[in-house]
């Protein structure tokens, strides 16, 4: 190794990464798993409603717009928990390699700290 290269590793950090990483792809494997299970099921179990053909026991269309207006939200529901999985599991990769700080080169290190200076030239 040269003098001009640091490796730094933290190992508590590292496996804080690793965990929030596993946390951020349960909740992305749970939110597919519901999401499968809810386009998994025919209209009217999804809906909550019983539709049986006859025109003075079936639900209304204020009833039916409700209960898809419900439907619609859970929807929504499961796009902001996807994206709040895949959030969290980018910032367990970010931490686990921050903690990681592998290879610094000196000339980027003296640029990062020094900003007003120009790199020497090769």
């Amino acid at each position: 190794m040269s003098s001009g290269i640091q490796l730094r590793s933290d190992l508590t950090g590292r496996i804080i990464g690793m965990l929030v990483f596993v946390l951020g792809v349960g909740l992305l494997c749970t939110v597919f798993q519901i999401a499968y299970k809810l386009f998994n099921t025919n209209p009217a179990a999804a809906l909550g409603l019983p539709i049986t053909g006859n025109v003075k026991t079936d639900p209304t269309a204020t009833a039916i717009g409700a209960q898809f207006g419900a439907l619609i939200l859970r929807i929504v529901y499961l796009f902001i928990m996807s994206i709040a999985g895949s959030l969290i599991s980018q910032s367990g990769i970010k931490l686990y390699f921050s903690a990681l700080k592998g290879a610094t080169p000196e000339v980027l290190s003296h640029h990062i700290t020094n900003p007003s200076q120009t790199p020497p030239s090769a």
